[in-house]
């Protein structure tokens, strides 16, 4: 039996098996797919600038470094195992995977958005056209084309910050005329060659086989013109997949979990931490998920040990 079984192995999942083993915490963390979150399977290629010690670090580095400390620590890490059921009794908590069943004192969720799926506009031509992207793997695909992004939160300008070094042309629409993004990343944005269209929308994407064209509506004047494109890269957020979570009987507010200041769930011996969980002034940042989880980690050690001080 584990004092701790963790799940989910991006910023959060990491931060806590790495907390775990300064508390000397038995642990396993288990990751549905690939460790790093959204660091690697959303924006790999991403630059990130608020993380403390780094002043600019790429975002699947970033996921390599916090993986390969906490593999140094000794946390023991297996991928490609999804957490499908959850029973919760007396004496223990069991986390049951395809692969097999795990027993534990306590329960670290660190699922982030579970394995979300893209929010996507539903306009003509967004489904069957080659070129049409919601994320940035690999940032060969805009090499030397015309790419129209969509989006006004932090994630939109942090993609097109990523492809417009190599691509051809990179413009940006937002149906607002300001960006909902940090002030830095809107900086810049406005320091870059990037092309910034305010309160314009994406009403078609044209093309046989793939992306040659799109059709733009200015949502003040009414006026439509059709601009040559040859990839559009849509980001306007992710829809949260938490059906297992739903089924564990966790407090749920909206897509989010509930927790108190410890990271307590309503389910005994149950934590969570990062972009998984709710509560009053909640920001989903790296940062947030690391304190988070280090509360978390903390709570469950109370929760098991019951040192004389909690």
């Amino acid at each position: 039996m584990y004092d701790v079984v963790i799940v989910g192995a991006g910023p959060a999942g990491l931060t806590a098996g790495i907390y775990a083993q300064t508390k000397r915490l038995s642990s396993v963390i288990l990751e549905a797919k690939e460790i790093g979150g959204q660091l690697t399977c959303l924006y790999p290629h991403k630059s990130i600038h608020d993380f403390p010690s780094y002043t600019d670090i790429v975002a699947h580095e970033l996921a390599g470094k916090m993986a390969a400390q906490a593999r140094e620590m000794g946390c023991e890490i297996r991928e490609g195992e999804e957490v499908i059921d959850l029973d919760v009794e007396e004496e223990k908590i069991t986390p049951k995977t395809p692969k097999g069943t795990y027993e534990a004192k306590a329960v670290i969720l660190a699922l982030g958005m579970g394995l979300f799926e893209p929010r996507k506009l539903g306009i003509p031509g967004e489904e069957g056209l080659e070129g049409v992207y919601y994320n940035c793997l690999d940032t060969k695909p805009f090499e030397g084309k015309r790419v129209l992004c969509v989006g006004g939160g932090d994630s939109a300008l942090e993609m097109a910050l990523t492809i417009c070094g190599c691509a051809g042309k990179s413009t940006l629409i937002h149906r607002k005329d300001y960006f909902r993004a940090d002030e830095m990343t809107v900086e810049r944005v406005e320091k870059s060659p990037i092309q910034v269209v305010f309160r314009t929308e994406l009403k078609e994407i044209m093309g046989k086989e793939r992306v040659e064209a799109v059709r733009l509506i200015n949502n003040e004047t009414g006026e439509e013109r059709v601009v040559p494109i040859d990839a559009v890269l849509i980001s306007i957020g992710f829809i949260p997949n938490l059906e297992s979570v739903e089924r564990w009987g966790l407090e749920l507010k909206g897509k989010a979990v509930v927790v108190n200041p410890e990271m307590r769930t309503n389910l005994r011996g149950v934590f969570a931490c990062g972009d998984l969980v709710t509560y009053e002034g909640k920001t989903k940042r790296i940062t947030t998920a690391c304190g988070e989880a280090s509360t978390a980690v903390n709570s469950a050690y109370k929760y098991i040990r019951k040192p004389y001080w909690a």
